[in-house]
């Protein structure tokens, strides 16, 4: 569920207002709210592949302002359906090989309401729910069960806040997720912060395990969207990639040629081009320097061993990276690639 946006003020403030309209109101009004779409773009094809529908309501009132006072109210399971109305309305502009994603809560998704509102589409086809942790214990078997129901019918799964909150890896694990969002929080400075790279490591391995594709939210830099096609996160959401817009108009990818040409490259297995980062070239007057570059198809192990063989006073320099033409591509540094090679060491986890 989105923050709430500039000038929308407090969510206090908000259920205070005395233009506040009841809920109740809104909801047996039986129209459908207004939607903005969110664009995901697929890093492996430089496309968009699909869209995340965002609820707004009348007036400068904060979308979590009418949830927090449906809850208040007993009528969140009534607020949810009437969001999935308007989002099972919405697909049917939904561009060509383009999925459209929506928040649910577990709880909600287990009453009566919005499996109502659901159950009036025979087929679910290019719809994500998106669920957000996590699902009381005691609710688990008959929430697993509700999965399975509409998963028959179509609907593909996504849980969000991966990276971000404790207990999401064991949700995860108990929907088996379609696509797992990484929570933004992650991805902001991925390129500069290892750690956050070494955990991002660790839940593409488990989510390889259960099938699950990875979306990076929140991306802002190219920096991080460079990153993330390096650890093979196959979609990304957020400014970068684009805007949220009043309509599912097929739009322009931005950077589609940029994702395509470094992506290829970049997803191409055990190579340094999984590792390169932007620097500038080296001077023309750097003999030494020219003549150590690297190739960025060039393997790890190999570049490693060649990395080794250099000068004592250069061997844990950067390596210096060129493309197939001989051009400048950027520098592996030497930690980054001893880092790779204790991953790649470590292998598949076991089934």
């Amino acid at each position: 569920m989105a923050a709430a946006e500039p000038g929308e003020g407090t969510e206090s403030d908000l259920l205070d207002a005395p233009s506040h309209p009841p809920v109740a109101h809104l909801i047996d009004r039986r129209g459908r709210c207004r939607l903005v779409y969110e664009p995901i773009a697929d890093l492996a094809r430089g496309t968009i592949c699909g869209y995340e529908a965002l609820e707004r309501f009348p007036g400068a009132i904060a979308p979590d302002a009418w949830r927090v006072e449906a809850l208040r109210r007993g009528l969140e399971p009534d607020y949810d359906a009437f969001v999935a109305v308007s989002v099972l309305h919405a697909r049917e502009s939904l561009p060509d090989d383009c999925f459209l994603a929506f928040n649910v809560r577990p709880a909600t998704l287990l009453r009566e309401a919005v499996r109502r509102a659901l159950a009036r589409v025979e087929r679910l086809d290019r719809v994500v729910i998106e669920l957000v942790p996590r699902v009381a214990r005691r609710d688990e078997q008959r929430f697993v069960a509700c999965v399975e129901e509409l998963r028959t019918a179509g609907v593909r799964f996504a849980v969000d806040h991966v990276g971000g909150e404790d207990g999401v890896l064991r949700h995860v694990a108990l929907v088996r997720p379609e696509l797992a969002k990484l929570e933004g929080s992650l991805v902001a400075d991925l390129d500069t912060t290892p750690a956050k790279r070494a955990l991002l490591f660790e839940i593409e391995r488990l989510a390889g395990r259960f099938g699950t594709t990875l979306v990076a939210r929140g991306v802002t830099r190219v920096e991080e969207l460079e990153t993330l096609m390096r650890l093979r996160v196959p979609l990304a959401q957020g400014p970068l990639i684009g805007v949220r817009a009043k309509t599912l108009t097929p739009i322009a990818f931005a950077l589609s040629r940029f994702v395509r040409e470094r992506g290829a490259v970049m997803l191409e297995p055990g190579s340094l081009a999984a590792l390169v980062e932007q620097a500038p070239a080296p001077s023309r007057s750097a003999p030494t320097v020219a003549s150590d570059a690297f190739r960025v198809t060039d393997g790890l192990a190999a570049a490693a061993q060649r990395a080794l063989l250099r000068p004592l006073e250069r061997r844990f320099d950067p390596l210096v990276c060129c493309d197939a033409n001989g051009d400048h591509a950027g520098v592996v540094p030497f930690e980054r690639l001893v880092e790779a090679l204790v991953h790649a060491a470590d292998g598949p986890p076991a089934a």
